[in-house]
């Protein structure tokens, strides 16, 4: 997920917190607190770990890219097939 795909999550938590917050209460408000809390702790919780993993995706990726680069700049014969074949599977994209 993108920068922008995570700042679009955050949002929509942000949004989705504050429409609970508008609600009328029903129930004992130390219950509600209680609720609440253990909801919001969820929720940062869960985006803790799409951050982590996010953060574990752009390096695998930063990887890649080094690899092909490293590839595209050897000089070395027996490449070449792979080479032609990176270049024509990104030229089809």
């Amino acid at each position: 997920m993108s920068k922008s795909c995570f700042s679009a999550v955050v949002l929509a938590v942000i949004l989705l917190l504050s429409v609970e917050t508008d609600a009328q209460p029903t129930v004992d408000e130390s219950e509600t607190t209680s609720c609440c809390s253990s909801t919001l702790e969820e929720v940062v919780s869960l985006v803790k770990r799409i951050a982590s993993s996010q953060q574990e995706n752009v390096i695998e990726v930063r990887g890649q890219i080094d690899d092909v680069k490293k590839l595209l700049s050897s000089n070395d014969a027996g490449e070449q097939p792979l080479k032609q074949a990176l270049v024509t599977a990104l030229a089809c994209e």
